[in-house]
């Protein structure tokens, strides 16, 4: 189907300069999975250090 939409298009399609290129989205992506997994390890971490009776890290 797609080959069939691209032979139709009379030439190649211009994308404009403000669009996204990508590189963007995968950054951003990454970051926020590591924030999610360091909040979620500091978190682990602080249940371990409750039930071991050791100090509070806040």
């Amino acid at each position: 189907m797609l080959a069939f939409i691209t032979a139709r298009v009379p030439s190649p399609v211009q994308e404009v300069a403000d669009r996204d290129p990508g590189i963007f989205t995968l950054a951003f992506a990454l970051l926020r999975t590591v924030r999610r997994t360091s909040a979620e390890a500091f978190t682990l971490h602080c249940n371990l250090m409750a039930k071991a009776g050791g100090p509070n890290p806040f």
